[in-house]
């Protein structure tokens, strides 16, 4: 079978992906993004269960989206993903969301990195590039994805216990799961009255079942919050992100 340099996926919003003004909710994106990567790199080899007998795993450390538009119930959206190939030890893929009038409405970027599950440590992975053709030059977003600055004023938001359904098919925390954990967290003024227009990620360690987080935030002007959420057992921070919101029509 012939591996597509960019592969391609339409997707149908229902019901279950929408927030209460009928739009896509930003994890429901996140899981589109996830799933077209996962799609991409099976068709490749290198899938979940590929890796498993690589006695690997694929982690994202970071991501990126910005969204010029969101779709909205029932709406069809084609999602094309593809591999920029390997910047020090990350691998790099993009994404890019059209609409049904085939206008780009969503774009996203992420690193992702390949981790030994014996040693814990991020690696190579043998006829990757090759498999998946690096597109070194296609980006759906010009910048890089960033180490996002630390929180100077941390102001608590809330603690979470992590529950079974917060977990992922490794027993822990699942990327989108964190951006939902954080969202939550962010008082229902913001939530009703502004829509997310662009979230940066950084993702610095690992939550599992059973173990409490610490949510914090801290706003940065009128449209920019940083979050971060703290491991409560050693306070090790697990991820850090930036949210811009922008306010409802």
């Amino acid at each position: 079978m012939t591996v597509p340099k960019i592969w391609k996926g339409e997707f149908r919003l229902c019901t279950f992906h929408m927030d209460p003004a009928g739009k896509a909710q930003i994890m429901s994106i996140c899981n589109f993004l996830q799933e077209g990567a996962s799609m991409h790199a099976e068709c490749a080899g290198f899938g979940f269960n590929d890796m498993m007998r690589r006695n690997q795993v694929w982690v994202l450390t970071r991501l990126k989206v910005n969204i010029t538009e969101y779709p909205a119930w029932k709406d069809n959206m084609i999602l094309e993903t593809w591999s920029r190939g390997k910047e020090g030890i990350f691998y790099i893929r993009d994404f890019n969301i059209n609409n049904d009038q085939n206008k780009s409405i969503i774009k996203a970027t992420s690193s992702w990195a390949a981790i030994n599950l014996k040693t814990r440590r991020p690696g190579t992975v043998k006829g990757l590039e090759d498999a998946l053709y690096g597109l070194k030059d296609k980006k759906a977003i010009e910048e890089k994805v960033e180490k996002l600055p630390a929180l100077k004023k941390p102001e608590f938001l809330r603690a979470r216990k992590i529950e079974y359904t917060d977990i992922d098919l490794i027993y822990h925390v699942n990327n989108v799961k964190f951006i939902e954990l954080l969202i939550n967290s962010f008082p229902i003024e913001i939530l009703s009255e502004l829509h997310i227009d662009s979230l940066e990620i950084n993702y610095l360690g690992e939550v599992k079942l059973g173990e409490e987080v610490l949510i914090f935030q801290e706003r940065l002007n009128e449209n920019h919050y940083l979050a971060n959420m703290v491991r409560e057992s050693d306070k090790k921070e697990v991820c850090r992100c930036l949210f811009c919101w922008k306010r409802n029509n």
